[in-house]
């Protein structure tokens, strides 16, 4: 009952939640298992950069979204939408592979630890 709001002659009032921000997180991959690509007869199609289906790279994105507004004095509108962020890191590659060269930049998910 965290929405209801006491007053002082006792009976309770609904909170209109107005004022609030809404957080989220969500979970991404970052390639999908079957992806279809179309290419002219003269162009090289891409190549899979991932060791296995199985271990696909998974990021979490954060958002914030609050009510719309409208300022009637400024004219002025807020959409609502405050942002979207990714837990990444952009790193460099510690070892040479056969799919990219050592001190190449890598985007890897960041670990969000309490």
């Amino acid at each position: 009952m965290s929405f209801l709001q006491p007053t002082s002659n006792g009976k309770q009032v609904f909170v209109d939640m107005n004022s609030y921000i809404h957080v989220d997180e969500k979970w991404f991959y970052l390639t999908k298992v079957k992806r279809k690509f179309y290419a002219y007869a003269d162009e090289v199609a891409p190549t899979s950069r991932v060791k296995s289906k199985k271990f696909i790279t998974k990021v979490m994105f954060l958002a914030a979204v609050a009510r719309p507004r409208y300022d009637f004095h400024k004219t002025a509108i807020f959409d609502g939408n405050i942002g979207i962020w990714s837990f990444v890191v952009r790193q460099p590659a510690q070892r040479n592979s056969k799919n990219r060269a050592k001190g190449t930049m890598l985007t890897v998910p960041q670990s969000v630890t309490r």
